[in-house]
């Protein structure tokens, strides 16, 4: 079973060979690219889109049933 945010299913494609490699390994084991890793920008940035969509939704939803 996935839970959300589990990465132990995840895949993502290595850009260098196209081989699909699991998300929590951070070298191909095919070609050895190092993917780069995220920055806490990066995550940040995520948590607000996330939070900005969310208010949003909430906005449709509560605008629109009044």
């Amino acid at each position: 079973m996935k839970i959300d945010g589990d990465k132990r299913f995840e895949k993502r494609e290595c850009p260098s060979c196209a081989c699909e490699v699991d998300a929590n390994n951070n070298n191909c084991p095919i070609c050895g690219y190092a993917f780069p890793q995220p920055t806490p920008t990066q995550s940040r940035m995520k948590l607000w889109g996330a939070l900005v969509m969310l208010v949003l939704f909430l906005i449709m939803i509560f605008g629109l049933s009044l």
